[in-house]
């Protein structure tokens, strides 16, 4: 039995998401597809990544019990988090993720896709749902987890880019 720190490959990530609901080794089985072969920093297969991202979001809403998130709503954001990189880091189409998943996903998917350039640092204009600002931070805090391994450089670029809003003119930095 795989637990969530012994995935090592794509292979186990998949034989993971087997015993997992359909809608979850659904979404498991089309970001490995999509993530191919990328290797992250740590020289680890890209796809652990969104899967970590998904099991915490899995975690996060199993506390909730249904008082704020309607359980049909709970699928589709456990879904957004294991998708939440295909559209910026592959080419994924939004047709694609609508015809495999629904508009509301995709939505949320979108909603988590950053703009803006590496010299002036990324935003998220579309971030409004409370949905995908679940998402976003679970996505950060697993970023900033593993971030021991970058450089100092990298490091306070990558804080100072976590910004989830446009920074305004006479703002100060960091």
């Amino acid at each position: 039995m795989y637990t969530i720190r012994t995935l090592l490959t794509e292979d186990e990530v998949l034989e993971w998401a087997k015993v997992q609901p359909a809608y979850i080794h659904e979404a498991v089985r089309f970001a490995t597809q999509k993530h191919g072969h990328q290797i992250d920093d740590e020289e680890r297969p890209y796809i652990l990544h969104p899967v970590f991202v998904g099991r915490i979001i899995m975690e996060v809403l199993a506390d909730d019990l249904d008082h704020v998130i309607e359980q049909e709503s709970k699928k589709d954001i456990i879904q957004a988090a294991f998708l939440h990189d295909v559209l910026e880091d592959t080419n994924t189409t939004h047709r694609e993720l609508i015809e495999e998943f629904g508009q509301k996903v995709c939505d949320l998917v979108l909603e988590l896709t950053h703009e803006g350039d590496k010299s002036r640092g990324f935003y998220f204009p579309r971030l409004k749902s409370k949905e995908a600002i679940i998402i976003k931070f679970v996505d950060r805090l697993h970023n900033l987890s593993r971030m021991h391994s970058w450089d100092m450089d990298r490091q306070e670029h990558y804080l100072r880019r976590s910004r989830f809003w446009k920074k305004e003119k006479d703002e100060k930095p960091w």
